[in-house]
């Protein structure tokens, strides 16, 4: 059916796959592109065409000594979870800017309005609809997932194909990374949140001080609007943000697969 397929080493044809197993499982974790919304046919053609244009730039110490044994089973397990673990790393990107926008969206009173999130593909508020939304486009803008790319083509120099062994130091900077992407989301939802509070509070005064006035009925409505406008306002201090977020992820990114 193919001829001159068979031309090709027994070595080449396995590191390939090797290859395409790592790419897949990478495109399919990593954000903007791995998400829900995009069909899995798009996202296969994606993995086989990243593996045709990486697989010359990738150097083996002897190719021709990939053969088919017991150890290709583990070698196969071994890329999927590495692509895997990479994916996902890169996701606590789009992590932070979820705790951000669901610090804003319970204290603005918006926790119960939920809409789909295909970044994440799970539930959420229209404050955090809103943050992936401009992460999203920020990310395109900046050529983020040319930097996403440019890791998984590094991602064969530090962490070689057909290598037995890895390393579990590099598991463990996923948790100093889930508590930077606490800290990061709670800096980036800081100015609203406080605005917000200040709203109630001077709502729960004017609420003691006029008894008249029914302060459960317009407070929401007061909240949603403070919490808007500050937003907005403090825009340009967001994007800020967002670029020491993308920035601290790129550097966890490579620090990670240099200790795998």
């Amino acid at each position: 059916m193919f001829p001159g397929f068979q031309q090709f080493p027994e070595g080449q044809i396995i590191a390939f796959a090797l290859i395409f197993l790592r790419i897949v499982a990478f495109v399919v974790a990593w954000p903007i592109f791995g998400t829900q919304v995009v069909p899995a046919q798009l996202k296969v053609l994606l993995a086989i065409v990243l593996s045709i244009v990486i697989y010359p730039t990738v150097s083996f110490q002897n190719v021709d000594l990939i053969r088919i044994s017991d150890q290709i089973v583990f070698l196969a397990f071994r890329e999927v979870m590495i692509g895997l673990f990479l994916g996902y790393l890169l996701r606590f990107f789009f992590f932070a800017l979820s705790v951000a926008g669901e610090l804003i969206g319970i204290s603005a009173g918006l926790a119960s309005a939920q809409l789909f999130n295909p970044a994440m593909g799970a539930q959420s508020n229209v404050y955090e609809q809103v943050h992936v939304m401009l992460a999203t486009l920020f990310i395109l803008a900046m050529n983020g997932h040319h930097l996403f790319i440019q890791g998984l083509s590094q991602s064969y120099e530090l962490v070689p194909i057909a290598s037995i062994a890895i390393k579990h130091e590099g598991f463990t900077t996923v948790a100093y990374l889930v508590k930077d992407a606490f800290l990061m989301g709670f800096k980036m939802a800081a100015p609203v949140t406080v605005a917000i509070f200040l709203a109630n509070l001077a709502m729960g005064i004017m609420g003691r001080a006029v008894p008249q006035l029914n302060v459960m009925m317009t407070s929401m409505q007061v909240t949603i609007l403070v919490g808007t406008l500050v937003f907005f306002l403090s825009l340009p201090l967001y994007v800020e943000e967002l670029t020491g977020v993308l920035t601290v992820v790129a550097d966890k990114f490579f620090m990670t697969m240099r200790v795998l």
